[in-house]
This record gives C-alpha cells, sequence and structure tokens, in this order.
C-alpha cells in the first residue's frame, strides 16, 4: 500500500504529473534536453510529435502539423482569462469583489496539481499569503481574496481551481464565445476538477470512444458535485492513499483530456497579443506577469502561458517588440520522464524563436521547414 509519506513526496497530476511515471530509459542520451540547443535537436528528432505555428511579426510564419489534435492542458486556459477580462470590461464583474476562499477551496479536489504541499494551488493561497494545509485547503475559509487575484493565479499558478470557479461563474457559453471571438471555433473546455476526479476515480470516467461533449458533461457534474456534496468530498483522500492511479491508468487518462490543434490556439494568443480594447489589455497585463525576467533585450513584453500533463508539453508565447509581435505555439507529445524535467530550457528555447531572425530560423530547421 502507498504510504501518507511516500505520496507526499511522489504524487503529482494534472500540473506536473509525469512525476507518476516510470522512468523511461534511452538508448543514448543525445539529444541533452537540459540545454535549449538540446531541445532544437528533440525537435528535429521528433517532428511527428511536434506541432508548432508561428509568425515573427515581420511577414515570417511557420506551421507544421498546425490541424494535429494534441492534448493542449493548462495552455487553455487563456480562454478562460478572456472571458474574464471580457467580462471585466463589461462591467459584468468586479475585479475587486471580495471571493470566500472556501468557494474557491470548494473547486479544488485535494490533488492533482502537482506535488502535495507544493501544488499549484497551495501555491497560489502561499503566494497570497493564506494559511492552508499541505493539500491547499484555506485554514479560514471565511477568509477573501479579490477575484483579480483569482484570475492572476490561474495563469501565474496555473492554479486549477481558479480556472473552474470562473468557469462555473461565467457559464461555458461566456467561454466559449470568448475563444470564438478570438479564433478559436468551439474549445474543449472542461471542468479540471471534474477531469482529476475521473483520474482519481477511473470508474466515473467514460470508456474510451466516448463522444467528448458527454465526457465533458461527466467530468463537469463530478465538479459541481464535489463542490456541494461533503460526502463526496470525503472520499477522495481515502481513494488516492488506498488506491493510487497506475501508470497505465493516468496514460490513457491523459489520452482523453482536452484536446486542441496549434493552429486554434494560435489564434487565442494572437488574438489577445494584437486586440485593441480593455478587454484584451487586461489580459496581457496578467500574461505579461508570468515570466517578467525573461523578457529578451530590446522587446517590450513577453506573454506566456504553458501546460503540461504527463508525456504531454504545450507552451503558448507573444513576444511584443517595437514594430512587431510575435507568437509561438509549441504542442508536444511522447516526451519522456527526463526530457520533461527540462521543461525551462525548453522555454528558454521557445522564446529564442521569437527573440531573433536567426532563432526562427533555426526552429524552421529543426522542423524541416
Amino acid at each position: 500500500m502507498l504510504t501518507r509519506r511516500s505520496l507526499l513526496t511522489t504524487v503529482a497530476a494534472a500540473g506536473s504529473a509525469a512525476l507518476l511515471l516510470p522512468a523511461t530509459a534511452r538508448a543514448s542520451a543525445p539529444p541533452d534536453t537540459s540545454t535549449p540547443e538540446g531541445w532544437l535537436a528533440w525537435l528535429a528528432a521528433h517532428r511527428a510529435d511536434v506541432s508548432v505555428v508561428a509568425d515573427y511579426g515581420t511577414g515570417r510564419r511557420l506551421r507544421h502539423r498546425p490541424g494535429d489534435s494534441r492534448v493542449v492542458g493548462s495552455a487553455i486556459k487563456v480562454v478562460h482569462l478572456a472571458a474574464y477580462t471580457a467580462a471585466v470590461a463589461a462591467g459584468r464583474l468586479d475585479p475587486d469583489e471580495p471571493i470566500r476562499l472556501g468557494d474557491w477551496d470548494a473547486r479544488h479536489p485535494y490533488v492533482g496539481d502537482g506535488i502535495i504541499g507544493a501544488g499549484s494551488h497551495h501555491t497560489a493561497l502561499t503566494q497570497l499569503g493564506v494559511p492552508c494545509d499541505e493539500y491547499g485547503v484555506a485554514k479560514d475559509p471565511e477568509q477573501r481574496v479579490p477575484l483579480q487575484k483569482l484570475a492572476e493565479a490561474m495563469i501565474l499558478s496555473s492554479d486549477n481551481a481558479a480556472a473552474d470557479y470562473l468557469h462555473a461563474r461565467l457559464g461555458g457559453p461566456a467561454l466559449r464565445a470568448a475563444a470564438a471571438k478570438g479564433g478559436w471555433p468551439n474549445p474543449d473546455v472542461r471542468m479540471f476538477g471534474g477531469e482529476t476526479l475521473m483520474w482519481i476515480f477511473p470508474e466515473y470516467a467514460p470508456p474510451p470512444g466516448t463522444p467528448v461533449p458527454v465526457r465533458r458533461a461527466l467530468g463537469n457534474a463530478l465538479s459541481d458535485r464535489f463542490a456541494r456534496d461533503t460526502e463526496f468530498r470525503n472520499r477522495v483522500l481515502p481513494q488516492i492513499f488506498s488506491h493510487p492511479p497506475t501508470p497505465e491508468w493516468t496514460r490513457e487518462w491523459v489520452a482523453h483530456t482536452g484536446r486542441a490543434p496549434a493552429a486554434d490556439l494560435f489564434s487565442m494568443h494572437r488574438a489577445l497579443a494584437t486586440g485593441g480594447g480593455k478587454a484584451a489589455a487586461l489580459a496581457r497585463d496578467v500574461l505579461a506577469s508570468s515570466l517578467p525576467g525573461a523578457v529578451p533585450p530590446g522587446a517590450d513584453s513577453l506573454l506566456f502561458k504553458g501546460g503540461s500533463l504527463p508525456g504531454v508539453i504545450t507552451i503558448g508565447l507573444d513576444l511584443l517588440a517595437p514594430g512587431r509581435t510575435g507568437t509561438c505555439v509549441l504542442m508536444l507529445e511522447n516526451v519522456s520522464d527526463v526530457d520533461f524535467a527540462n521543461t525551462g530550457p525548453l522555454i528558454e528555447a521557445s522564446i529564442s524563436y521569437l527573440a531573433t531572425p536567426g532563432g526562427f530560423t533555426g526552429l524552421e530547421r529543426a522542423l524541416g521547414h
């Protein structure tokens, strides 16, 4: 049986769940993805596992497998952000509205967003100075924080519970409308908590082949049930300790989470990076707070939102510079545990693709364009 101590150090899921999978050995060490240059070699060796849509902002564009359906992960949260800023700009939401922490926590099923004690929701509350337990549950559920802080935590900490709270407040139609305005028709926007609960309780997950709208509805219902049903909520931790998800089940679960083509995610990023009006400007302010120290020389700001699941890395970024705006979306699948641990150098490499013409050329050559 998995002990509590071992779970504290090994369980991870939707945010950084690769820790759940067994180490995968490689026949040879190269490419060394601990460096940005190594990631170019990885891209060259895994062209079928990669989708890229990029625009340097001066007329140079790259499209590599842009229509392939791939797992999108938390990168889809730019849709939630766009819907939120649209509601704020229209006066439908007040960013200063005090939100009860118990209502925010109700969308967090304890686990599934990283290592216990360091998960995304735990990180979000800790950064706000909110005392919480090791599962990221606020010790005072009556404490309140401004709604804007949830939107920021959704991007800066990639907090799933914040995304689901906004999803519940705004409704699916509002999210789809915001995506459509950004050039992303019919995004597969699901409750992250519902997907996590299907990972924890495989018996609630529909069989492979189930239509996406059915799975989405089932997951959203599970998220709502967790938020309102104390008896169901009390079953989660005993289940995760007594019957932790297997690597095999985790792989199958990942394959049936939300998917999208790189072209759609690119359109959304491009719309937020270049759009006029208050809503787009508010979204840019939040996205620019993700990697403030990584802005290349000569650029004004860098907008970023990524996503990851076991074997999957998605990156969406925009570089705003005088006279041009560059956008790059990368979606990678079949990423080994070793390479997954090197996501930092991949982000560094991705920024370099938009920072200089030579960097963009390197990406083109790696993908055979």
